[in-house]
């Protein structure tokens, strides 16, 4: 029973460790918040090419217009959002899969980190959208269902880039891996939302900093990105060796 206690309270004492340890593989492999710098490049073309006309005349002070005009756009809205959300997904796994290097050979490139992605795109895919269907319904339920949706499948992509392993067999195990070490998991996951949220208002600020803001807050967004893909990665890695030291226990 005490070995039990020791394997589900020490991923708690060793956050320190693996947020230090995630700093220092960004600061010697910088080169990892470059898939989250190029995906969010993309967005902010591809949001300049498909909306910024329609973004820029709408009339605020006329609130019908600007009903009319969102509407009008909406479907574009939704394409782009869309496109942000799978942006997002496939720059998260390429990160995972430099991260994986980081730990496994102590560098990474760019270039295999697409690669791997690209050769696992058949279990992203699916599995991104089956997430991004339970989010949906989670918001459309307020922000609470839609946050325990992002809780209890955080680690799906860990492990599809780590296991030979289907979309819904990884969105079990991440539930029963989140759920099974729920006191340890809930406060990783409430720290990187924490610390996702002031990112994300810092970045707001330096919005309005033109060009200079803007390359510091893809900077930012990189480095934020990069730092819970391998704190996610490190995470998972510590419960997976704890499950198999208990089984070899037991």
């Amino acid at each position: 029973m005490g070995f039990r206690v020791i394997v589900y309270a020490q991923p708690i004492m060793e956050f320190g460790i693996i947020f230090i340890e995630s700093l220092h593989a960004i600061r010697k492999n910088v080169i990892v918040i470059a898939p989250t710098i190029i995906a969010s490049l993309v967005m902010l073309i591809a949001t300049s090419i498909f909306m910024g006309g329609d973004l820029a005349s709408l009339d605020e002070s006329n609130p019908d217009k600007a009903i009319m005009a969102i509407r009008a756009v909406a479907p574009r809205l939704f394409a782009i959002s869309a496109l942000n959300y799978f942006l997002q997904v496939f720059s998260h796994c390429v990160t995972i899969a430099m991260a994986i290097d980081i730990v496994n050979k102590g560098t990474c490139n760019v270039f295999d980190g697409y690669l791997t992605v690209l050769r696992k795109i058949g279990r992203i895919l699916p599995a991104s959208l089956l997430i991004l269907i339970f989010l949906t319904f989670g918001l459309m339920l307020l922000i609470l269902p839609a946050l325990i949706v992002s809780f209890v499948f955080i680690l799906t992509f860990v492990i599809i880039m780590n296991e030979a392993i289907t979309p819904v067999m990884a969105m079990k195990k991440s539930y029963r891996t989140m759920k099974g070490n729920y006191g340890s998991s809930i406060v990783l996951f409430f720290f990187l939302l924490a610390v996702g949220i002031t990112v994300s208002i810092v970045n707001i600020l330096l919005g309005q900093m033109l060009y200079a803001g803007v390359a510091l807050s893809l900077f930012l967004s990189g480095v934020f990105m990069s730092f819970a893909a391998i704190t996610l990665l490190k995470f998972y890695m510590i419960l997976e060796t704890k499950t198999q030291q208990l089984c070899l226990h037991d």
